[in-house]
């Protein structure tokens, strides 16, 4: 009888770390996508500016 109730005792024990591990797991998939969307304004912001200066080099010659 006791062996029945720890067997179960660890099917619990493991399902809920798999699913703690999922969790996680996706938490850290959604922070890296916003990195790589943040990274991405960056790079749009850099050569705005940069095609901002160059137009500006432009008009003044």
């Amino acid at each position: 009888m006791e062996i029945w109730f720890f067997g179960f005792i660890i099917v619990i024990v493991g399902f809920s770390l798999l699913y703690y591990g999922y969790i996680e797991k996706k938490k850290y998939e959604y922070k890296g996508k916003e990195l790589e969307l943040e990274q991405k304004k960056l790079d749009l912001r850099m050569k705005e500016l940069e095609h901002s200066s160059i137009n500006k080099e432009s008009v003044e010659k």
